[in-house]
């Protein structure tokens, strides 16, 4: 557990010196790699320019994030209403088949009464 704490201390401390060299003031005058001088200004500007960047990202990041939980939130919805709706075709669709089955009976019973008012009747004129 400590050599875990410690860890991520570690990597917590590397990640913060990593991100302030980010706003550290630049030397008047840099020596590139290939020997030649850069001009404070020009940094300068590399530097804001870069900051603007990462701001302009960062606020990217969180407007996506955004996007996402609403759709997150829609899809939840989405889902919620798919249950209902196939709970509720369960329940209709038990109701046919009982509505279904009474007529089947309504109409036996009317046919056999047909039947036997039809045998009552040849009967009669025999």
């Amino acid at each position: 557990m400590d050599t875990l704490l410690i860890e991520r201390l570690l990597e917590r401390d590397s990640i913060e010196s990593r991100f302030q060299e980010l706003f550290i003031v630049p030397e008047a005058v840099r020596v590139s790699d290939k020997g030649r001088e850069i001009p404070n200004d020009t940094l300068t500007t590399t530097i804001s320019r870069l900051r603007s960047e990462l701001k302009s990202k960062e606020n990217q990041i969180a407007s996506l994030r955004e996007v996402i939980n609403v759709k997150n939130k829609d899809s939840e919805k989405l889902n919620d209403e798919i249950i209902s709706l196939n709970i509720e075709n369960n329940i209709l669709q038990k109701k046919f088949e009982e509505l279904e089955e009474e007529h089947n009976k309504l109409v036996k019973r009317w046919l056999d009464k047909v039947q036997k008012d039809v045998e009552t009747l040849n009967a009669d004129f025999r």
